[in-house]
Order: structure tokens, then C-alpha cells, then sequence
């Protein structure tokens, strides 16, 4: 009898921890993995879900989706916080009276630490956001919805606006275009030191897979964590043993060293406990930041048996 076919899509194929799963080196046991090229949930049986996504329809009761304890892209966030020189921002505080494009996943993160762990006071910040969905915040929070086609990043460096939070680093910074830079100077230490106080280290996404072929074959949320460990694994492996063949970084297996040093020998764990902190606090700052009408428990995005799991 033939295995199963599971349709696995990437928003982002090439990542490390995705690319054992893309050679063909990752298979998933009891069936035929293909990976197909991500076109929406109804495009797949499986997919790396972003997580701002999983919570708005979580949010809505429109939630035909079960997670596992996958999380292959997770990026610590306070670095993607970009301002133009000439608006004197030099502190988080500094944010409040300005101008600041914020948008993603990435963006709650990052509005999650400035609220919560720096203490900006929102309503004075003049918020904008890529088109109609910023929701409500709270009472006296200014956002202003802007067409999803404006280049925040010519306004950035044109001083329009004094401050963006994106997931990616805009092209004037990655130019070294001396009227942007990055809010924090020495934002490798201050995301450690943010890490060693609150214990987070964000989630940007979950893999998810469609409820219908979860009811279909139960048993694939497990095989599907299992097969995500065991790519991360191998990913590891290659950047700790710095194969030249992926890797032009010449001290990549001393960071991973010092990473380890800072949050643990399992610091990107595929399970549930480990992650409680970052969960609880996606949790939080989803509901402050008017993404969900409520605060959602994260154990209900989970197939029981996958969060139950034992091992990292």
C-alpha cells in the first residue's frame, strides 16, 4: 500500500533549518513528502505558517488549522528598528512625538518589547501602517493606515517618516546610507541583555497543517515534528562543522558556541515547554496590540499528541 502524499510549502524554502527537507536529505516517516511552492493554505497540506496569520484567524473563530511546536524562523527583533538620524533617536523613549512605519509579525515583536520592556508610551507615537488592518490598540493610539505600495524606506531616508520596524533591513541601511541607522548602536548586546531579562526569543513562524488532512491522517502532526527536529538537526550540523559548501562565515561555529553559552544547549527547542515564555508573550502582545479581540491560550494552536512530544 502507497504512503500518503503531505504537500509541505515554504514561505521561505531557503532557509537553513528548511533546506534538509528541500535536498531531499529530511523525509517525513509513513509519507510521500513533496514540497510545493507555498500559494495559501488551501495550496498544501503543511506549511510554515506565520504566526501573526495563525493568531488573526484564531482570533476571528475562522481557524481551520492545528500547529506543532515547529518553529523555524525565529529572529530576535529590536535590530529591525531603523530611524532616520536627523530625528535624534537615540532611546526607545525617543520613539514617543515621532513618525514610525511598523508592519508583520516582526512588527509585534518589536512593538511588544518597546511596550512592555522599555516602557514607550504608545499614544504619543503617530503610527502608520501598510494598508486597513491596524486594528485598535487601545484609547488614544493614532494609527494611520497607508497604501501597501509606499516606499517606507525612500520616506525613512527622506525624513517623512523618523522611524520604521520591519522584518527586513531596508536597502538604505544595507547601503550604509549615513541618514538611517539602526535605533540600537549595539543591538547584538541589547538583544542579549533583553533576552537574559525577559526569556523570550520571538517566534516569526509555527508549521501548521490544515485541519481536514489532520482528520484524515492523525498521525502526521507528530511524523511532521519528528521529521522538523530531525532538519533542524542536520542544519545545525552543518553550520557547527562550517561546511564550506554553505557557509562563507568563518567563525559561524564559535557563535553558535556563544549563543548556547547565553540561552542553553537547546536554545531553538520544537517543543512547548521550552518556548512558554515566547509563547505567553506573543499571547499578550497580540491582544494589546488589537490583533486578537482577546487573550488566546497558545495550547490551542497545538495538535495535543505533537505538544505533548517529549525531547527538544
Amino acid at each position: 500500500m502507497s504512503e500518503p502524499r503531505l504537500r509541505l510549502g515554504f514561505r521561505e524554502p531557503d532557509v537553513d533549518t528548511n533546506m534538509p527537507f528541500v535536498d531531499g536529505s529530511v523525509k517525513v516517516d509513513g509519507f510521500e513528502l513533496e514540497i510545493v511552492p507555498f500559494q495559501g493554505p488551501e495550496s498544501v497540506d503543511a506549511w510554515d505558517a506565520s504566526f501573526r496569520g495563525m493568531m488573526r484567524t484564531k482570533g476571528r473563530g475562522e481557524h481551520p488549522y492545528v500547529s506543532i511546536p515547529a518553529y523555524p524562523n525565529r529572529k530576535f527583533r529590536l535590530q529591525y528598528i531603523f530611524v532616520n538620524e536627523a530625528a535624534k533617536i537615540e532611546s526607545p523613549k525617543d520613539l514617543e512625538d515621532k513618525r514610525v512605519w511598523v508592519s508583520s509579525t516582526a512588527g509585534i515583536w518589536a512593538r511588544g518589547a518597546l511596550l512592555n520592556h522599555y516602557g514607550v508610551d504608545f499614544t504619543r507615537i503617530r503610527w502608520v501602517m501598510p494598508g486597513t488592518d491596524g486594528g485598535s490598540w487601545g484609547p488614544g493610539i493614532e494609527v494611520t493606515p497607508m497604501d501597501r505600495g509606499v516606499d517606507f524606506d525612500a520616506m525613512l531616508v527622506a525624513g517623512e517618516l523618523d522611524a520604521v520596524i520591519d522584518p527586513n533591513v531596508p536597502p538604505s541601511v544595507v547601503r550604509r546610507d549615513p541618514r538611517v541607522r539602526r535605533l540600537f548602536r549595539d543591538w547584538k548586546s541589547e538583544e542579549q541583555g533583553y533576552y537574559k531579562a525577559t526569556g523570550i526569543f520571538p517566534i516569526s513562524h509555527m508549521a501548521t497543517l490544515n485541519q481536514a488532512y489532520v482528520a484524515k491522517y492523525p498521525e502526521a502532526p507528530v511524523a511532521l515534528l519528528e521529521a522538523y527536529r530531525r532538519a533542524r538537526d542536520v542544519a545545525f550540523d552543518r553550520i557547527e562543522g562550517s561546511d564550506p559548501s554553505i557557509l562563507t562565515i568563518s567563525w559561524a561555529s564559535h557563535l553558535m558556541a556563544e549563543q548556547r553559552a547565553l540561552m542553553g544547549e537547546n536554545y531553538w527547542s520544537y517543543n512547548v515547554e521550552d518556548n512558554r515564555r515566547s509563547l505567553e508573550a506573543m499571547m499578550l502582545y497580540a491582544h494589546q496590540l488589537g490583533v486578537t479581540p482577546t487573550k488566546l491560550d497558545f495550547m490551542s494552536f497545538f495538535h495535543p499528541a505533537a505538544a505533548a512530544l517529549a525531547g527538544a
